[in-house]
């Protein structure tokens, strides 16, 4: 089977599979004290968090903070602002493309008394700056705007978006789940930005971690940020509970390929991307449309339209050759509110998939396609 479902979750590098098997030996508690199994685990978090903080040049290693993915990341930005904040009406600014852990996390927010603005996109799903600007108000407490998006692959300005921020003085959150590895992201570039999420299962390493920069001033203070969880004092308690010691490590060592490998991954992805569309057309008489043929975004992440196919049942017949998918895995159910975003009308959205590839794959892999 060909999997083409790689913006859902990748397969895991055997590298970094290699490092985690390792990682089983050293079964201590990082935060326990002097005996050799925990000091074992606290150094090989402390080596995985600075490969995790280098691959967006943080300035400290403490700056980063692992959760369990990039979900709870963005819950935590988000509600975490909130409920820092001490002004009584607060206002959150989103664009319309955002990922579900930002959209569906603002709607209850809403439920709870909070302004949420949405910034509307172009038919490249970019996000109209000057609505922006003009949005942003004396009870804005965050900005998040998402830097790649994950359907369609439409990369934010971040350094414009910023630079707004800065001059309103107003905090900026990116969700860069689906840009680390694509794209870089150098956090030192950046004034307002404050928080940066992202998660190691879309790079090769393993679900269940992920983590949230938190930028430090220049006292190496943190902005104020209220913890989902209590009950503890670890990442600098702001995410509480044991470490998972080998699932960090496993991250760690996914960013320090995502690195190393980044421009042989970038003209792979440029290659593969080219096949991959001959291929369906060949499959399809032609009878397709790429829904996201711009330039403003990551290559290996596309949005097709097969006419005159129901998307549901194509991907149910392809499944025993391809595996691919509609749309975000966490939102499965719905018609892309992505794809609505850049103006697509429902019955093109009834007939589009997104096809997302991996550099790591075998040119002969594509041949399963010829199979359709």
């Amino acid at each position: 089977m060909l999997y083409l479902d790689n913006a859902a979750t990748t397969k895991i590098n055997s590298e970094v599979l290699n490092e985690m098997l390792k990682e089983l030996e050293h079964y201590g508690n990082s935060e326990a004290k002097f005996y050799e199994q925990a000091e074992n685990a606290k150094k090989s978090i402390k080596l995985a968090r600075r490969k995790v903080a280098h691959i967006i040049n943080a300035k400290s290693d403490d700056e980063i903070v692992f959760t369990s993915g990039a979900t709870e990341a963005n819950n935590l930005v988000l509600k975490g602002t909130v409920l820092s904040s001490p002004l009584e009406h607060k206002k959150i600014i989103i664009s319309a493309i955002e990922h579900s852990s930002i959209y569906d996390t603002c709607n209850y927010l809403k439920s709870c008394g909070i302004t949420i603005s949405i910034i509307p996109v172009n038919a490249q799903g970019q996000i109209d700056i000057g609505a922006l600007e003009k949005e942003i108000d004396n009870n804005t407490v965050l900005v998040s705007i998402i830097a790649v998006n994950n359907e369609i692959g439409t990369i934010q300005d971040l350094h414009a978006i910023d630079r707004i921020c800065a001059q309103k003085k107003v905090i900026l959150h990116t969700d860069a789940t689906q840009a680390i590895g694509k794209i870089k992201i150098n956090v030192q570039e950046y004034e307002a930005l404050h928080y940066v999420t992202f998660t190691a299962h879309k790079i090769y390493g393993p679900k269940g971690v992920g983590c949230l920069y938190v930028k430090n001033d220049d006292n190496g203070i943190k902005q104020n940020l209220t913890p989902l969880l209590h009950g503890g004092e670890q990442e600098c308690n702001l995410r509480v509970g044991t470490l998972p010691n080998m699932l960090i490590v496993g991250f760690g060592k996914a960013c320090e390929i995502a690195e190393r490998d980044f421009e042989e991954n970038h003209r792979k992805s440029m290659e593969l991307e080219k096949i991959l569309i001959n291929k369906f057309k060949k499959a399809f008489n032609n009878k397709i449309c790429i829904n996201n043929e711009f330039s403003n975004r990551v290559p290996g992440i596309l949005n097709i339209r097969f006419v005159g196919f129901n998307n549901l049942v194509l991907l149910k017949t392809m499944s025993p050759i391809i595996a691919a998918s509609t749309g975000s895995a966490c939102a499965v159910s719905k018609p892309s509110r992505i794809l609505k975003a850049i103006g697509l009308s429902d019955d093109i959205i009834s007939e589009s998939i997104r096809i997302s590839c991996s550099p790591y794959m075998n040119l002969d892999d594509l041949n399963e396609i010829d199979k359709l």
